[in-house]
């Protein structure tokens, strides 16, 4: 502050309140001045914050023009451009003709200086009906909102969701959209965008068809059968096991190349989040996320292709097998009674 211009501007101010229209109730315009001289002195104490409360009822008591003028140089002191301006605009317009063309000079000059240390924040929020706060002020979402250089707190409420909170720290003339997505309290919170993982279904070989069991059926005519073993022949793949064989492999290869196209996007995806939650280069963060977006996709590509052709090749593999022969045992033999037509008795059979 420039304290003998503002001392000044004090006096010149409090002349005004006292020589206020006679409109004004002389008890108020009274409370007034006590209010004026005791923000006078708490900024003499160095305690500006509590002199902007006291200058403000002042000025709600008389509605008097030239109080703006004292408020908007306490917030200037403040580093408060939003409130300073605010209050010097009110002043100019409150006083219009009345204030002198070298203060309306002045005033106007401030206001041109300060605008440059303002940066504007504008809000994608949802739920619609989410409740938006800044530095704890709840603030409306349908305009711009200008905020001061500096680091400012922005939290985000609705009832039925989590509440989400993120900082920024602004520049002057910066514009900075805020984008934030609040999570159901029914659901786990996950990261915005988060790429989901691919799951590859394990393959299952097809279960063989149970053995048909047979009932013994008595011969009812005495005839003699032989039985010659023959031995086993070597189990071998053919040719269309070995292309099934082939085609697993490569889709096995598919699913490994997805799960790391995967891995490298998420990294990313993580990335790009630390970028946003900073604030500090939205282009890194976007492309970053791009990239996130490309990897999920050659991720998803690579897992459904090779889950297909692991399918695919278990097939062939199964239904190319040559049918199992099973060995007859080495010695059997059974004793059963045999009926014909005018004869009867026991056969005894078996192989050896």
């Amino acid at each position: 502050m420039r304290t003998t211009s503002k001392r000044v501007g004090y006096l010149i101010t409090l002349l005004a309140i006292l020589t206020a229209p006679q409109s004004a109730r002389a008890g108020a315009k009274e409370e007034a001045r006590k209010h004026y001289d005791r923000a006078i002195e708490l900024i003499d104490d160095g305690q500006l914050a509590e002199a902007i409360v006291e200058f403000q009822r002042s000025y709600d008591l008389t509605k008097h023009f030239s109080v703006l003028y004292n408020i908007g140089q306490v917030y200037v002191s403040l580093a408060k451009p939003v409130e300073a301006i605010a209050a010097y605009e009110g002043y100019l317009v409150g006083g219009g003709r009345n204030i002198p063309v070298a203060r309306r000079s002045e005033v106007e000059k401030e206001i041109a200086r300060q605008k440059v240390r303002i940066a504007t924040l504008v809000f994608r929020i949802l739920p619609d009906g989410a409740t938006v706060r800044v530095d704890g002020n709840e603030v409306g979402r349908a305009q711009p909102l200008s905020v001061g250089i500096g680091e400012h707190v922005i939290s985000v409420v609705a009832d039925g969701y989590q509440p989400a909170e993120v900082k920024v720290t602004v520049a002057g003339e910066d514009r900075r959209t805020i984008e934030l997505t609040l999570t159901p309290i029914s659901e786990k919170k996950v990261e915005p965008d988060a790429l989901v993982a691919p799951v590859a279904t394990p393959i299952l070989p097809p279960a063989a068809p149970p053995s048909a069991m047979t009932a013994p059926v008595p011969n009812l005519n005495p005839t003699v059968s032989t039985v010659t073993d023959s031995p086993a022949s070597p189990r071998t793949m053919t040719g269309m096991q070995k292309a099934g064989l082939a085609v697993g492999v490569a889709g096995i290869a598919g699913i490994a190349t997805g799960t790391v196209c995967w891995l490298v996007g998420r990294n990313r995806h993580d990335d790009a989040v630390s970028y946003w939650n900073q604030g500090s280069n939205d282009a890194k963060a976007q492309s970053l996320q791009g990239q996130a977006q490309d990897y999920a996709t050659a991720a998803n590509v690579g897992v459904i292709a090779g889950g297909t052709l692991t399918i695919l090749g278990a097939v062939l593999y199964f239904v190319g097998r040559p049918e199992a022969q099973t060995a007859t045992p080495g010695i059997q033999a059974r004793l059963m009674p045999a009926i014909g037509l005018g004869s009867a008795g026991v056969n005894l059979g078996g192989t050896w």
